[in-house]
């Protein structure tokens, strides 16, 4: 038999621990008391679960069970190892996407291959102006009859409205697509535990941390752009325009026509790092979506700060490199309503994954923000309409 892990390591992460430990029983064994006070139900609703997972299936008749398919499916979409998978989910299901996501990008972004995940909209929003390469559009589906230009996973258990069933189905999909995950993993010979890239930027933290304002460090940074209260940070090999816009719009068209097909523009990360008002968010995704999607025809992968560092920032590292990264510090922003985190650590946060994208060659970005939160958005608005328009006449 073989080891857990190619390295012969038997430790999983906490991403594969669901659904055996707390972090996922202990919720449900609660909601499950809100259901009924029959006893029973967590030990029932675990077995069907398994029953619906079916691993015997994928044991014996491997071809027929769907998260064996999607495994090979994304072996054979995947180019040097690397894949975009964009999932579409029946109704209230999308939530699960994101933790597919960390599934996904946290376990297999490693040495430039990997999965990366993308939320799709019903009717393929994303994936109808793009090219197919290196890409695979997976639909949960009630039926397993074929789909054009679409993998369908059979997972007719989503689509059951009974309260019990549905705990049932979100169990099966932990264990399918951690099945996936692992197979893809051992057939382009990638170890899935652990986050080997992340350790650098959070080494860096700890250090800035200990400063007064980690912004400091980014005072001297040799390839800067400022204006309109706005400073673009840039990898040092980026000729600078004559403005923060400017230079970034020139990047990313120079990535999208890049003859190396390895670092060719594939998709465009925006991270936004700390709270900003709900409108300021919904203007820069309208943004977001026509820079990337409609101009570059590549999908976009946004992203909320800090807590996206802990979930993808290891396949932005050492996954797929044929990404641009732009990321947004606002040096005035709105309180986290949920949790809290001091202006340092959010700071340190940000600039520390900024240097280790940057030292691992990646084509990153870091906008400061200055002003209040209302200069802040208006300069966000003019920034992100001068990328657009300069996208749009260089493109």
């Amino acid at each position: 038999s073989r080891p857990l892990q190619l390295d012969g390591g038997t430790g999983t992460g906490g991403r594969m621990s669901a659904p055996a430990t707390r972090v996922f029983l202990l919720p449900a064994a609660l909601y499950l008391t809100r259901v009924s006070d029959r006893s029973g139900q967590l030990r029932a609703t675990l077995s069907k679960a398994w029953q619906n997972y079916n691993l015997d299936l994928a044991t014996t008749s491997p071809a027929e069970h769907p998260f064996v398919q999607l495994a090979a499916a994304l072996y054979d979409a995947s180019v040097d190892g690397a894949c975009r998978l964009l999932v579409e989910m029946p109704g209230t299901w999308t939530a699960i996407v994101a933790w597919i996501e960390q599934l996904m990008e946290e376990s297999l972004g490693k040495g430039g291959k990997g999965v990366v995940v993308f939320t799709e909209m019903a009717h393929g929003s994303q994936a109808a102006c793009f090219n197919t390469s290196g890409t695979l559009h997976v639909r949960a589906t009630a039926d397993a009859e074929p789909q054009e230009h679409i993998f369908a996973l059979h997972q007719p258990y989503l689509f059951n409205e009974d309260l019990l069933e549905r705990l049932a189905a979100t169990t099966t999909s932990f264990l399918g697509w951690q099945l996936s995950m692992a197979l893809y993993g051992y057939l382009q010979h990638i170890t899935f535990a652990g986050q080997p890239a992340v350790e650098n930027y959070k080494a860096r933290a700890r250090k800035l941390r200990t400063m007064d304002d980690p912004l400091q460090v980014t005072q001297n940074w040799p390839a800067s752009v400022t204006g309109d209260d706005l400073t673009l940070l840039a990898p040092t090999n980026v000729e600078r325009g004559e403005s923060p816009a400017s230079t970034f719009a020139s990047a990313l068209l120079q990535a999208a026509s890049s003859q190396d097909e390895r670092t060719r523009l594939a998709y465009l990360d925006l991270t936004l790092n700390g709270e900003a008002p709900v409108s300021l968010r919904k203007i820069i995704a309208t943004h977001l979506y026509t820079i990337g999607n409609t101009l570059l025809k590549v999908p976009v992968k946004p992203r909320h700060a800090p807590a996206d560092y802990h979930s993808t920032e290891q396949s932005e590292m050492d996954g797929p490199p044929y990404l641009v990264s732009l990321r947004l510090l606002m040096r005035e922003h709105e309180e986290s309503i949920i949790g809290t985190y001091t202006d340092t650590f959010l700071r340190a946060q940000a600039v520390s994954t900024w240097q280790a994208m940057i030292e691992q060659g990646r084509s990153c970005f870091l906008l400061l923000i200055g002003g209040s939160v209302e200069q802040a958005s208006e300069a966000l608005e003019r920034f992100f309409a001068d990328v657009e328009q300069y996208v749009g006449v260089g493109g």
